[in-house]
């Protein structure tokens, strides 16, 4: 009769196995698209752990167990994250053990919570900690993005941190090299690390397009030299905003099917955080997505498409107020838009020592400080249609749409009395598009106004102008429709509690540069899928 402890080691040899390959791993670049070795479509919903900093460890794992802060990320949807570490672990630091450099930096309290909390992590070099947390991601068949985010470990990024560009006070190109090749052999036989991002945010006085091509190609070549297996991501200029520079002069390197682009947006990132109030938000909104597209959007495209993934976003979740919310909103309609792979910042909630202060807050983290409760509520629900894979390139499936409403995160269905409303996006509606007019799949019958303020229900008079629909303002986040004396009709939530949807006068659609209304409420997208 075999022993218990056999038989538990064979159990946790095979869930171990089938977590890592429950994807058909390793991946791949098919066109735009990051496929498994099936050439079914994986679609990367990540969010960033920082392991980069001064400790040199992930945040947080003073105050939670390990396994249950990632069973949390996963409750929370998550299917991989982006796990940071800087350069000098791999190649300064390497025998450093976890609790003296807690002791080091004067962090005794943080060495008593990492003790009680993940005791086999105290006493083990950072390289072996950093080892040991990829493994668990593995163990609870999670996928990995490991992100060179830094060489010196500290605070990033600030364009005068030597940390920013090849050649910088921290930034050896050769020690990058070194320290690229350390880790991807280190994760060669971890297979749920599917990825590996070549450095963060490109930036400072010293960017160079010529020695950005010099070394990315160095890196990428290095990189697939050392595990061909692994995706190889590659981020821009002017802290990974801009990829333009490659329309001209395309990357030359020969990694086969493994080239990955990223690129970041914040409130920030296409000018002043406050435009987000100043400004008109449709044409704010529309600025920012056709940024996008200039600056990286084109690289899904063309005659030699790549798969980009927007690997850092996200907001102020302490404060959610105006600006936080509308470049949100924005954002996932972006996201949703074109069904883009991407990666939240941040899941932690604080850091044991950011720029020489001890235990400072992250407002951009999903969690609190005590890494157990969500700083923002809603996030399950406000993320709920981009963490879904909307299309599928190897389906033959007609493609639909679904209609998603960013502000909400929520999609429309159509109630018993055939009346539309929000509510989950698993149980949305499908809809076709025939000339304006637009139709719930299977159903014949169509969307229909009837006057301003009246709520929206399914119709099967569609020949009159009130069946006809059309995209307005510079987002084309509007649907508009006109009433029985021309005037154009948008779809709107009812109120911020009732889910049901009705028609009123359009906001700013015509892009007055003196309307500084919300329209957020009117914002509804058609978003295909096959799926």
């Amino acid at each position: 009769m075999m022993g218990g402890k056999h038989l538990c080691l064979i159990l946790v040899l095979a869930f171990s196995i089938f977590a890592s390959n429950s994807n058909s791993l390793p991946l791949s670049s098919n066109k735009r698209w990051i496929v498994d070795e099936s050439g079914k479509r994986v679609k990367l919903h990540c969010v960033n752990w920082s392991s980069h900093l001064n400790a040199m460890i992930s945040e947080g794992l003073d105050k939670i167990p390990l396994k249950k802060f990632i069973a949390q990320l996963k409750e929370l949807g998550f299917n991989c994250v982006r796990y940071t570490w800087a350069t000098h672990m791999f190649t300064r630091y390497s025998t450093y053990k976890v609790g003296e450099t807690f002791d080091k930096l004067n962090l005794h309290g943080i060495r008593l919570g990492i003790g009680f909390y993940n005791p086999s992590l105290e006493n083990v070099t950072v390289v072996d900690a950093f080892d040991f947390i990829i493994d668990e991601f593995g163990k609870q068949g999670m996928m990995v993005l490991v992100d060179n985010h830094v060489s010196d470990p500290k605070w990033c990024c600030d364009n005068n941190d030597g940390n920013g560009f090849f050649g910088d006070q921290y930034f050896n190109p050769q020690e990058w090299l070194k320290g690229l090749s350390n880790v991807a052999n280190r994760v060669k036989a971890k297979p749920q690390v599917v990825a590996i991002g070549m450095r963060n945010e490109l930036r400072g006085p010293n960017q160079d397009k010529n020695n950005w091509h010099k070394y990315m190609s160095q890196g990428a070549t290095t990189v697939h030299k050392a595990n061909p297996n692994i995706l190889v991501f590659v981020s821009g200029l002017k802290y990974d905003t801009d990829l333009s520079f490659l329309k001209t002069n395309p990357l030359n390197v020969s990694i086969g099917n493994k080239l990955v682009y990223e690129v970041h947006s914040y409130a920030w990132s296409n000018g002043s955080p406050n435009d987000w109030n100043k400004q008109p938000v449709n044409q704010k909104c529309a600025n920012v997505m056709n940024n996008l597209n200039d600056k990286a959007g084109f690289l899904m495209s063309g005659s030699n498409p790549r798969p980009l993934v927007m690997s850092e976003f996200g907001m102020n979740m302490s404060d959610i107020d105006d600006k936080n919310q509308r470049f949100m909103s924005c954002m996932l309609a972006y996201l949703a838009g074109v069904d883009l792979d991407w990666a939240l910042w941040a899941a932690q909630g604080a850091y044991y020592i950011r720029e020489k202060k001890l235990i400072v807050s992250e407002h951009y983290g999903i969690w609190n400080y005590d890494f157990s409760t969500l700083r923002y509520s809603k996030f399950s629900q406000r993320f709920q249609l981009v963490q879904k894979k909307l299309l599928e390139p190897s389906s033959n499936s007609i493609k639909s749409y679904i209609i998603y409403h960013p502000l909400s995160g929520q999609c429309v269905r159509v109630n018993n009395n055939l009346e539309l409303e929000l509510g989950d996006c698993d149980g949305q509606s499908k809809w076709n598009k025939e000339g304006q007019q637009i139709k719930l799949v299977g159903r014949g019958a169509c969307i229909k106004a009837i006057s301003e303020g009246s709520i929206l229900k399914l119709s099967t008079n569609c020949k009159s102008k009130q069946s006809f629909w059309k995209t307005l303002s510079a987002t084309n986040l509007h649907l508009s429709t006109l009433d029985g004396k021309g005037k154009n009709l948008c779809l709107q939530r009812e109120s911020s509690t009732s889910p049901k949807i009705v028609t009123k006068k359009c906001i700013c659609v015509d892009d007055n540069p003196t309307c500084l209304d919300d329209p957020q409420s009117q914002w509804f997208q058609l978003v295909t899928t096959n799926v």
